[in-house]
């Protein structure tokens, strides 16, 4: 299984349960927090794929790198900035007040 499908295993329905609830994403946050995230996702992927910390079979990338970070990295960040505020608003949502 390439790294895109094992992407795409996770990445889908994360995007399926931002669009069910677009009403409650706040688009300019999630906008800006996407952008820091993945600026620190491409310096830090880039230090530890660059120093050998990671290694990834070359025969299961699509071969798109930024820097030396292949490009399947970055859609952890984006399930991460979609998933973390979702679940959070989820389970605080059944906390009884």
């Amino acid at each position: 299984m390439s790294y895109a499908l094992l992407n795409l295993i996770f990445t889908v329905p994360v995007l399926v349960v931002l669009f069910a609830y677009r009403w409650l994403a706040h688009w300019g946050t999630l906008c800006y927090t996407l952008v820091a995230l993945l600026l620190m996702t491409a310096v830090f992927d880039n230090f530890i794929v660059g120093s050998g910390i990671v290694a990834y079979d070359p025969a299961l990338l699509s071969g798109v790198f930024i820097g030396f970070a292949p490009i399947e990295d970055f859609a952890y960040t984006l399930v991460a900035a979609v998933l973390v505020p979702m679940t959070w608003w989820w389970l605080g949502s059944r906390v009884k007040k």
